[in-house]
Parts: structure tokens; sequence; C-alpha cells
């Protein structure tokens, strides 16, 4: 209805200052009449507003005292679609909006928290300028603090922020590693009992042990192995938790430059016989069984 009516505030606009031939030919007889002021409203109902102001409008919800939680929650999940859009998500910097979304990853309500660690993971997941930002703004911090945040949703959402900061990005990855952040996983993985969570850490440590295979050496002396060799002790019955475990011991074990200790090998092996047996190729195939056996042997 409301558009309907900026429709007409247009055309009656339009008519009022459009001018025929006959009055053209007049011109110089009948002084022209000043075109009249263009509601910028109307503007914005006929081309639509930019998504830069959209983003800028979102986050002055997102920090206003005034607004209800739910008009904030709603301006989260506005902002997190538009910045869905690479080059918005780059332009965060140029608006300076690194700085009040950060705040957020320590608000006092964990729904926010959550929500900016969204955004966070969002706005740098392939994307080199926007993970430059993030990192220029020091948000890696927060983020692992988050891991050990109360709420199980808020560590879900910051394994995603930090999977999107540190992917095929090294700068990241050695802030990363100087904040203590595989100590930080490895906590995570032994203290954990959510089954999602637990999955989400432990492909997570996949990724970087692919992208970084001397973090081996680092998760080695954090007792990695033994956190892993609980986790299949403990969650045999849980098949995709088993697989991505199975899949990390494997990616450990090729990319390790050095031997691991018989004993460790030891408790591994058993383990790796007993999820062969349980689960066969519904997981892994032949030649992945016969790797992990020979290498755990």
């Amino acid at each position: 209805m409301s558009q309907q009516k900026s429709l007409n505030e247009l055309l009656k606009w339009s008519i009022i200052n459009q001018a025929t031939e006959k009055e053209d030919a007049s011109a110089s007889e009948v002084p022209k009449k000043p075109l009249g002021k263009l509601d910028p409203g109307l503007i914005d109902t006929i081309l639509g507003k930019s998504e830069s102001q959209m983003m800028l409008e979102a986050l002055t919800v997102i920090k206003s005292p005034q607004a209800t939680n739910d008009e904030k929650e709603l301006a989260w999940e506005d902002f997190e679609m538009l910045i869905q859009q690479i080059d918005n998500a780059c332009n965060m910097e140029n608006m300076k909006m690194w700085p009040p979304i950060l705040e957020e990853l320590k608000n006092n309500d964990p729904k926010f928290r959550e929500q900016a660690a969204w955004v966070c993971g969002t706005a740098t997941q392939n994307n080199p300028k926007a993970q430059a930002a993030f990192l220029k703004e020091k948000g890696l911090s927060p983020v692992i603090d988050l891991l050990s945040d109360s709420e199980t949703y808020v560590r879900a959402k910051a394994i995603y922020a930090l999977s999107g900061a540190v992917k095929h990005f090294e700068p990241a990855l050695l802030e990363f590693k100087n904040l203590d952040g595989y100590k930080t996983l490895v906590t995570l993985l032994k203290t954990e009992t959510d089954m999602s969570l637990l999955r989400k850490t432990i492909f997570f440590i996949n990724t970087l042990l692919i992208q970084d295979p001397e973090s081996s050496a680092t998760l080695a002396e954090l007792d990695f192995l033994h956190a892993l060799h609980s986790i299949l002790s403990q969650h045999m019955d849980d098949e995709d938790l088993v697989e991505k475990s199975l899949v990390t011991l494997r990616t450990f074990l090729d990319v390790a430059s050095f031997p691991v200790h018989p004993a460790t090998l030891a408790l591994l092996h058993p383990k790796v016989l007993e999820a062969k047996e349980k689960y066969s190729q519904h997981i892994l195939d032949s030649e992945a069984w016969a790797d992990l056996d020979k290498k755990t042997a």
C-alpha cells in the first residue's frame, strides 16, 4: 500500500514538472517554474537502496541500545546475507565496520556472540582481502576465546569463523599458531561432549594438517593422537565421527616428518581394526584401510 502511494506521488511529480511541446515553445514568454524536489524516499522506492546503505542500516540497528533483541537478530541476519557477496565483505574495511562487529564477539548475550562469529566466518571465507582486514583488526584472538564459550552453538560458530579466517591464508595461520590456537583445539577435542561440534573440530584439524604439515609436530606435543584414540574408544558407534577421525589420523601419519611413538601406535591399531570390521568400505576404501593398517601396525 505504501509502495503504491509512493508511486502515485512520483507520477504527480512527473506530471507537474513535465513540460509539453507547446509549453516549451512558449518558454521565452512565460518564466519556467523551477523543478520540484524529488523525495529521496521515492528514489529508494524506484531504484532501491544500495547494498552498502543496507549494511550500514543493519549495523546501526545491531549497535543501537534502543533496538529490541528481535530487531537486532533480524539485522544480523540481513547483514550476514549481504556480506555473502564478496564485494560487500571487502567493503566492510572501507566502511570501518570490522571494529564494531568484533566488539560483538564479547557481547553478554550468547546469541549475538554467535551472530558476530557467523559474520566473521562468512566475510572471510575464500576472501583474502577480508581475511587480511580481519587479521589487521585483531579478530583471531577473540574468536579463539569463543572456543571456550559456555554455549555449544557459539563454539560451533567460532570453528566456522576460524576456518574462514585461516584457510589458505598464511599470515592468519601464523597468528593462529602464535595465539596457541592448536592447543585450544586439542583441549576442545578432549572436553567437548557435543558430537556435531566434535566432527567440525576434527574436520578443521584435518584441513589445517593439509595446509600446514608442520603442525603435526605441534599436535603430537599436545597429545593429539591420544585424544583421537579416546574419541574412537568412546564413540565407535558414531559412523561419521569415526570416519572423520580416521581420515584425520591418516592425514597426520602422511604429513608427519617424524616417527610416532610405538606405544601410541599400539593404542591406535586395535581401534583401526575395530572400525574396519564394523564399517568396512562404508567409510573408507580398501586402499585407505590398508594404509592405516600398515602405518599403525
